[in-house]
Formats: C-alpha cells, sequence, structure tokens
C-alpha cells in the first residue's frame, strides 16, 4: 500500500499522477494510464471545489488486489455521486474496471480500479485441440483434490479443450485471474485430475460476499465423461460450502437448453430470477448451431444450504407480484411487509458500480438507501451507459423499509425484476433489477425445464418492456413539461 497527500492543484495533480505512475509501472501495469486516470479525477476534485472554502489536502492511497490496481481519493470538497464521467472512455477500453464514489463522514471517497497486465493475458492456446463430444472414452484412473492456484493454466486448458472460444465467462481463459481468485479465496472448486497431471473435469465457485456463493464453472473433457466423475466433484464441494459455513448457492442456467435448469430444480433450487441480454452472444458446442445472433439470457436458481432466519422484506409495489411467485414455490421464511409513508432514511445513499467489459455490462450495488436514491441510480445509470454498458443489474437492499417507499419511481428509469437472492448483502437479501439498451428481448431459442419456469421467464420479459415503455413516456412527459 502507498500513501500520498497532496494540495487539489495543477502542482498538487501533477506530484500525485508522477507519483501513482511510478508506483504502478513497478507492479507491472499501464503507468500512463495510471497516471491519467488520477489526474481525471483531481479535476473532479477541482470542479466541486467552492469559492473560498479551503478543503484541505487530498489523499490518494494504491493498493494491489489480485490483477487490479485500486486507487482510493479522498477530498474534503462538494459531495460527489457518481465517478468522473471522463472516466467513461477508459471503461469502454477496459483499462477502468469498477469504481464506487460516497462518503466515509468526514470525506468524499472515490474509489477507481485499474486491470494489471495480467488482467489482459489471455492463455496460449496453441498445441491443443478442441475434443468433439464424440471423443474416444478413456478408462484412465483419476484422482480427485481441491483447486489451487497452480492449476489455473490447466482449468483453462480444460474448458478450451471443451468448448473453445464459446465459453460464456470470459475471465475463465485469463489464468492469472483465476489464480488470484484462488489466492485471495474468492474462488473455490474440486478438480479431477488424470495420471498425466491434466485437469479433466472441475466444479467451482465463486464467493459472493460473507453467506453466498455462485457455483458453476462445471466441465468434464469428452473422453472422462459417463463416469459419474462430475457428481462426485459436486458432493465434495458442497461438503466444503457447508464447512465454511455458506448458507446459500446460486447458479445460473442457460435458457438454450433444459438440462442445467433441470438439474438445479432437482436439487431442491428455486427459480429466482432471469438476466435478459446480460452478456456477449456465443456459441455452445452441441446446442447451438455456431455464435448465436444476439445476446445471452440466463435464469437464475437459489439453494439454501442451511435453514434461513425468518426475515422481512421491502419492496417496491410494482416488482412485488413476480417477487411472490418467487417465494410461492420457496419454503423460506421470508414475508413482505408494506412500510409505513414516510419511512425515515438518511440523506445519501451509499452504492458502488463495477464494470464487466467483455460482456459490456455493469452491476450498481447499492447497501444503504437514501432520500436520493432515485437521483443516485439514475446518474449510476447515465455513467453505465455512458462506458458503453448494454446491460445494466442494480443491487438493492430489502431489509431497509425505506426501499419500499423510495424504490417506486425505479421502473419509470427503465429497471425491471431481474432476480431475488437472499443474504446477497452482509447483511440484508437483495432484489436485483435491470436495465437493458433494447428490451425486445429474442426468446425465439429459449427452452424450459417445465412450464412454472416458461411462466415465469415470460413474466420478467413482459416487465422488461413495461419498464422501456413507461421510461420513454416518462422522459417525453418530462420534456412537455419543460417547453
Amino acid at each position: 500500500m502507498i500513501s500520498i497527500s497532496a494540495p487539489p492543484n495543477e502542482v498538487g495533480s501533477a506530484a500525485l499522477a508522477a507519483a501513482a505512475r511510478m508506483a504502478v509501472e513497478r507492479l507491472g501495469g499501464d503507468g500512463d494510464g495510471c497516471a491519467l486516470v488520477v489526474r481525471l479525477m483531481l479535476e473532479d476534485v477541482q470542479s466541486r471545489q467552492i469559492d473560498g472554502v479551503d478543503a484541505g489536502d487530498v489523499d490518494l492511497r494504491i493498493d494491489v488486489e489480485g490483477t487490479e490496481v485500486v486507487l482510493t481519493l479522498r477530498d474534503g470538497g462538494a459531495p460527489s455521486q457518481t465517478e468522473p464521467a471522463t472516466l467513461n472512455p477508459l471503461v469502454m477500453l477496459g483499462v477502468v474496471t469498477g469504481s464506487s464514489t460516497g462518503t466515509d463522514g468526514h470525506a468524499n471517497v472515490t474509489e477507481v480500479r485499474l486491470a494489471l497486465q495480467a488482467h489482459h493475458e489471455v492463455f496460449d492456446h496453441s498445441g491443443i485441440d478442441v475434443l468433439d463430444a464424440d471423443a474416444p472414452e478413456s478408462s484412465d484412473e483419476v484422482t480427485i483434490r481441491d483447486l489451487t492456484a497452480d492449476d489455473a493454466a490447466g482449468l483453462t486448458t480444460l474448458i478450451y479443450r471443451c468448448y473453445g472460444w464459446s465459453y460464456a465467462h470470459p475471465d475463465m481463459y485469463y489464468p492469472d485471474r483465476i489464480a488470484s481468485a484462488i489466492t485471495a479465496g474468492a474462488r473455490l472448486g474440486e478438480v479431477a485430475v488424470n495420471r498425466d497431471g491434466e485437469l479433466v473435469a472441475h466444479w467451482g465457485a465463486v464467493r459472493h460476499g460473507p453467506h453466498v456463493v455462485e457455483s458453476g464453472s462445471t466441465v468434464t473433457d469428452p473422453r472422462y465423461r459417463h463416469r459419474g466423475i462430475a457428481g462426485q466433484l459436486g458432493e465434495r464441494l458442497l461438503q466444503r460450502l457447508g464447512e465454511m459455513g455458506a448458507l446459500g448457492r446460486f447458479r445460473e442456467p442457460v435458457l438454450t437448453h433444459t438440462a442445467t435448469q433441470a438439474i438445479a430444480l432437482k436439487e431442491g433450487a428455486v427459480m429466482v430470477g432471469l438476466r435478459a441480454n446480460c452478456g456477449h452472444a456465443i456459441a455452445q458446442v452441441g446446442i447451438t448451431d455456431g455464435l448465436v445472433s444476439h445476446r445471452t439470457s440466463l435464469t437464475v436458481a437459489y439453494a439454501v444450504l442451511r435453514p434461513l432466519d425468518p426475515a422481512d422484506i421491502y419492496v417496491p409495489h410494482v416488482y412485488e407480484p413476480i417477487l411472490r411467485t418467487v417465494l410461492s414455490t420457496a419454503d423460506w421464511p421470508r414475508t413482505i411487509r408494506h412500510a409505513e409513508s414516510h419511512v425515515e432514511a438518511p440523506s445519501g445513499s451509499v452504492s458502488s458500480i463495477s464494470y464487466d467489459h467483455a460482456n459490456r455490462s455493469a452491476v450498481i450495488d447499492v447497501t444503504v438507501v437514501g432520500q436520493d436514491l432515485i437521483d443516485v441510480v439514475d446518474s449510476a445509470l447515465d455513467a453505465a451507459r455512458r462506458s458503453g454498458s448494454r446491460y445494466v443489474e442494480v443491487r438493492l437492499p430489502t431489509a431497509q423499509p425505506a426501499f419500499a417507499e423510495l424504490g417506486e419511481g425505479l421502473i419509470d428509469l427503465g429497471l425491471a425484476y431481474a432476480a431475488y437472492v437472499p443474504l446477497l448483502q452482509a447483511d440484508s437479501d437483495v432484489l436485483a433489477l435491470q436495465w437493458l439498451d433494447d428490451a425486445e428481448v429474442d426468446t425465439s431459442d429459449w427452452h424450459y425445464a417445465d412450464d412454472r419456469v416458461e411462466a415465469f421467464a415470460l413474466s420478467v420479459v413482459a416487465q422488461i418492456r413495461e419498464a422501456a415503455d413507461r421510461a420513454v413516456r416518462v422522459r417525453r412527459e418530462a420534456a412537455r413539461q419543460a417547453r
């Protein structure tokens, strides 16, 4: 960690940018890009200075987290709601990967994440063949064990052998990202290894906060299928998740075939969401005929790993019908409450935004609902759109009664239901809403495990269209009122 302080003027800006450049270059990152980001952050601070008020020095801290550099800037200027708009082009280039803007009670705190070079180093696939689904089966013995950071390149190779470049999660083609996540404890998994040391099967999980994990990336080399290896990996992984205290896990079954949906339902999961057009177009070996013509959509299935404590949840009325449908299929101790009018809430919301350059998407995570919720979310949506995002998810805490009242206008921003995930935040369940750049979702190649999945999916699609229509009407009405 490196910490530097300087006044928010031209001299101070130059000094902070130069120090950041040198520090990041030593870490193997893009020093010039980092210096540019620091200058843009300081320009934003300067634009928020109040005439005649000495806000003091700004403090810049530089940390490394895995394959990212984290720049944290504290300033005493006028409050800020979103990261500087001038950073948007760098988001589109994949240099800036995330940001957050808020206050620590004493100063504005802006955090910007930048990719280190390892973030862009895809694996070398030369000499590795993509295997057909009907490749000759192998009778070699395999050893099953925990996934380690040293397995990162082997896991990427396994995925390439099975899917070529068509795998839905681009991060899995970057061994350094995988290794960093394993080392940090954010990713865990079980693997099967043959006598030559090759990974031939994997089932993993990624932590999302202290209580919930996302399980998936289940893949088996075609030569080793039909031997029950995946089942063994899944059982071992489930035991580890229980030992580490996870309360629930979710997965994202695709909509282009029913197998993964059916597996999730058979294992007791509940369909809690649908993320429409959330990722880039993919080709699924043996499933789709080449690259699909539109962005990919995923369902969200959630299963509890241990009994949940009873909890009240508060959501705006417009999202309540879909949520009630979800809860009707679950036996979770959750009760939808209607908040009293004028519930107390802080003046300012607390939120952050992260970007996925590969999928041209963003996630806005609101942890505190304030009186300015609509303005904060609207500003963050605008920043995400200007950064090239075609899909934006907004996550909101259902444990805060104020959300039911203050979130009523979110649908007029074009935000529709996406998912409900128990305990996704440390102290709250989460209602996830979604904005799409194109509300006309192509469902022509969707397949459903049963009628209930179909009805649920189509209800979400209907609300996506409703939300888009309402956003248009609100904009036009505002324009008419302004004449």
